[in-house]
């Protein structure tokens, strides 16, 4: 499991519901580089992959392929590069 660290922002939805969840959190460039190794290491091990948030966890045990989204944008004085990871459950 890897524990989400930083300070918590914007949050849609309840952990662990039926619906969609999603909850923004603001990290230093250590902690970031640090969760996003646990992370790693859960997909590396093929195993669960769970986060953990201030009272909720969640999780899939991912199945192969995994999806990875890449979005830049450009904009001067604004420019903006997203790495999204997807884990869809395996069945």
């Amino acid at each position: 499991m890897a524990k989400i660290p930083g300070r918590p922002g914007k949050s849609d939805g309840v952990p662990g519901g039926a619906e969609e969840f999603e909850q923004e959190f603001y990290t230093t460039s250590q902690e970031t580089a640090a969760f996003l190794r646990q992370i790693a290491d859960l997909i590396e091990a093929k195993g669960p992959v769970s986060v953990e948030g201030e009272g909720w966890t969640v999780g899939v045990t991912p199945m192969e392929p995994l999806k990875l989204e890449i979005q830049y944008k450009g904009m001067p004085m604004k420019e903006e590069l997203e790495v999204q990871v997807k884990l869809k459950q395996n069945p």
